[in-house]
């Protein structure tokens, strides 16, 4: 008899009838021989038990029996032994383009823990809107936090934007705790700082006043990395991102900076003659591996975009998620011993239509790509799957984007290859559809999930699917 559960088990036996808690309570008892986060579960008529090998184990036993229990309260006679396949599982959502609720980001972490999701990546800074409350720089609350309308959806000249209080982002760490999620933040650094820049000027290059950005792109106004003060208001952020984000991991972005700023600028160019390079991607992994070292030294590890390669010479404690690496530099990272977290525009951004990234698609992607070692494969530590918001304002479409995708992300992050089946997971997935309803969440019907369905529509589909995948690998850098 098969179990819907999502991430698939590992190894499940069937013993055959029901057990009933109400009649034989469910004893829980640590057991360290398990790997870790893995459990094991044992239900017969007689009794049942959970054996974990940690926190994690237990709470994802727990997760497992929540996906097991039947409408009448009882379970199916089972063992069920567990553990996941990467130590690193994520979703990343973006609240810089458009903000959450602390309601809505609690009911998608809830849905996230149901999945085994262990790391919840925040991205909470971008050209578009600064939504980290600041004690030290109160600009960046005032101004940098709201734009002068929405702009992504409508031009309407209604203000848009906020900023979560330190109480509000405290109670999210404190929840995603509770249910073994790590929260790891982002501050998006040099570049995606024209929200930033609009309260702090004299940061950039021209130290010319811009406005917060009200459209998408990437931006020629990043910050000056060849002034002292840029690398002290940054370290004094970070010192504020790491009194409120007890983990070890700070994201700092790193990804999409265009070098005209910095190519004329007497800073930069200075800063470039003292350390003996001529090329603005070297200069990009000085700021980088700065910023890295000053994390380092408060206890903590850094996390870039993988745009930060570039440069040739990234500190080797950086963690490195690759979202889009044509040139090979994530297998070669891997290979020579730095971390590497999957996380691929073509298969795991989840802001994209289904007609472009369709859910097989999703669940086909194996994050072992070719050419990696053994050693390698040992760095590839995990998956990740990004919401990015700029055309996804409120949370039903958000909903819409992400489920059931991140369920396929799940269970690549969390169940052997080997068990891996399109067909029976799609069918897992339909079959979870119901418990996340109840969560909170409503997913995108089945019908939606294939593109093959569409029809008469599918030629329409498969074209809008091309221009926005060119829009997004030949995005123009504004004009000055």
């Amino acid at each position: 008899m098969a179990i819907s559960i999502v991430p698939r088990p590992a190894h499940v036996t069937h013993y055959g009838g029901r057990y009933d808690e109400t009649l034989c309570p469910l004893t829980y008892r640590a057991d360290p021989s398990l790997p870790a986060e893995g459990y094991r579960i044992t239900l017969r008529a007689d009794g049942g038990e959970a054996a974990y090998a940690d926190d994690g184990g237990r709470f994802y036993a727990a997760q497992t029996l929540r996906q097991l229990r039947a409408p009448d309260g009882t379970y199916p006679c089972v063992c069920i032994e567990d553990a996941p396949r990467y130590p690193y599982r994520a979703f990343m959502v973006d609240s810089a383009r458009h903000m959450q609720s602390v309601a809505q980001l609690k009911t998608l972490i809830e849905a996230a823990a149901l999945l085994k999701f262990n790391r919840f990546h925040w991205h909470l800074t971008d050209d578009q809107g600064w939504r980290m409350e600041s004690q030290s720089f109160p600009r960046l609350n005032e101004i940098s936090a709201w734009r002068a309308c929405d702009g992504f959806l409508n031009d309407d000249g209604v203000r848009y934007g906020g900023c979560y209080t330190r109480e509000e982002i405290r109670d999210i760490v404190a929840f995603c705790a509770e249910r073994q999620i790590t929260v790891i933040p982002e501050i998006d650094m040099p570049g995606h700082m024209v929200a930033l820049l609009a309260a702090y000027p004299d940061l950039s290059c021209t130290g010319r006043v811009t406005a917060v950005s009200t459209h998408a792109g990437i931006h020629k106004d990043v910050l000056c990395v060849g002034k002292d003060a840029t690398f002290q208001m940054m370290t004094r952020l970070l010192d504020e991102v790491c009194d409120l984000f007890p983990g070890e991991w700070v994201h700092i972005g790193g990804d999409e900076v265009p070098p005209q700023r910095w190519q004329n600028c007497e800073d930069c160019r200075a800063r470039m003659r003292r350390l003996g390079v001529t090329d603005p991607a070297a200069l990009h992994s000085d700021f980088i591996n700065r910023i890295a070292a000053y994390l380092k030294a408060k206890g903590r590890r850094a996390v870039t975009w993988n745009d930060t390669l570039k440069g040739g010479d990234l500190d080797r404690d950086v963690v490195v998620c690759n979202w889009m690496d044509k040139t090979g530099r994530c297998i070669d990272r891997a290979n020579s011993g730095g971390l590497v977290i999957e996380e691929d525009f073509f298969h795991y951004y989840l802001d994209y239509p289904y007609g472009m990234t369709p859910l097989r698609k999703t669940y086909g992607f194996d994050p072992m790509r070719a050419g990696l070692t053994e050693i390698g494969r040992a760095n590839v530590i995990g998956v990740e799957t990004p919401i990015w918001t700029e055309f996804v304002r409120d949370f039903k479409q958000l909903c819409f984007m992400c489920f059931p995708r991140m369920l396929a992300v799940a269970e690549r992050g969390w169940t052997p290859p080997q068990l891996l089946n399109g067909k029976d997971f799609a069918a897992r997935a339909r079959a979870l559809l119901p418990l996340l309803q109840t969560i909170g969440i409503t997913a995108a019907p089945p019908k939606t999930w294939d593109p093959r369905a569409l029809g008469r529509w599918k030629g329409l589909a498969q074209h809008y699917c091309r221009v926005l995948r060119v829009a997004h690998e030949n995005r123009g850098v504004e004009e000055a």
